[in-house]
């Protein structure tokens, strides 16, 4: 990767899971939340299968788009999902545990990546 191809491939993921959203709304609607959810892990199955044979920048950036696309699906449908699934005593803590894991991930990842020494040819 050079820097700018980099860049792109830290942004595309959230490129992807826009559409990904709207994808993952309607999905709900026609094949209900649970096949819904299934299905949003299609995308992420076929990404990170090829991801580990494939090192063409540009292929790695598309695919990473279709990891964003899986994301945005998956965060589109779980609320749902858990608000129907769920009992109503336990429906609070398990919406807040999506957010709070999702953000302690980004937390973490960030605070790893700030004291990892950037490596330039690999």
């Amino acid at each position: 990767f050079t820097s700018p191809e980099f860049t792109v491939y830290a942004a595309v993921l959230n490129i992807g899971a826009v559409p990904g959203a709207f994808a993952g709304s309607m999905a709900m609607d026609r094949l209900g939340r649970r096949r819904a959810l299934a299905l949003s892990a299609c995308p992420h199955l076929v990404a990170w299968c090829v991801t580990a044979f494939v090192s063409h920048p540009l292929l790695l950036q598309l695919l990473r788009m279709l990891t964003g696309f899986a994301v945005g699906m998956g965060t589109a449908v779980s609320p749902s999902f858990i608000g129907e699934v769920a009992t109503s005593s336990l429906r609070g803590p398990l919406g807040i545990a999506i957010q709070l894991s999702m953000n302690l991930g980004l937390l973490l990842v960030n605070v790893a990546g700030t004291y990892r020494p950037v490596v330039q040819d690999f």
